[in-house]
């Protein structure tokens, strides 16, 4: 009997890390040195409601936050930009913008889940590949660094780097070239479940649907936290 699985990836936000405070508090807290008073709840509706607008104009491009850097930071400004449009516009806003970005790639506002650490560790213990596999910009690879999670991750796969997001095939796809392996050899875990589940196992590869708020009925697994992968990577493999 071997192991079912050889390399075990993970979603970034709201898998592994989280803002701390919220994106809105954050938000708010900038803008009031720009003298502009705002709730943080009103930011929070506002930004829904931009990365909306912002998805629905981009349609099917591969990846709507941008290739590189500085396509991301201008994905990000108009973000910010269309979140304060309504609710009064910080200035000047160049460097309004210029201070929230920086923010948001330090490691002081983000919170690593209490169980991921010890996960990782259990998992590079038991001899799994690991790896992140994200739709994020540049940023999140110095990010995981100063939080200490790269001891703990074999690979790291960006929108931003390979120019396709999840749940486009090809982002997966990238990430089993890393690992050479069969996609029936890799899980995916991640809180999204047209992301993560339906784009990896659109792939071929195996998904768990992680639900830190509450279970829901779903046709994959379901954990509530990731100590409960370590259940489900030990399942074995009959060969043969």
């Amino acid at each position: 009997m071997t192991k079912r699985f050889t390399a075990v990836f993970f979603d970034a936000a709201n898998t592994l890390l989280h803002p701390q405070p919220s994106v809105g508090e954050l938000y708010a807290r900038t803008a009031r040195g720009y003298g502009v008073e705002v709730s943080a709840s009103d930011i929070e509706a506002g930004f829904r409601r931009s990365w909306e607008t912002l998805q629905t104009q981009a349609g099917q491009d591969p990846v709507r936050y941008g290739i590189g850097e500085a396509d991301g930071r201008r994905w990000w400004r108009a973000l910010v930009a269309e979140t304060f449009r309504p609710l009064g516009t910080p200035q000047p806003f160049d460097a309004f913008f210029e201070e929230l970005y920086t923010l948001f790639g330090q490691p002081d506002v983000w919170r690593v889940f209490p169980d991921v650490m010890e996960v990782l560790q259990s998992l590079k213990g038991r001899g799994f590949v690991t790896g992140v596999i994200s739709n994020w910009d540049t940023r999140l690879g110095p990010l995981l660094e100063d939080l200490g999670l790269m001891r703990y991750l074999d690979h790291m796969v960006l929108s931003a780097v390979v120019g396709w997001e999840k749940p486009h095939p090809r982002i997966f796809e990238a990430a089993l070239a890393l690992v050479g392996i069969p996609p029936a050899r890799a899980l995916h875990v991640g809180d999204n479940y047209q992301q993560d589940v339906v784009g990896a196992r659109e792939v071929g590869m195996h998904a768990v649907w992680l639900r830190r708020r509450g279970a829901q009925a779903a046709d994959c697994p379901v954990i509530l936290s990731l100590h409960e992968l370590l259940t489900i990577v030990d399942e074995p493999h009959a060969e043969g």
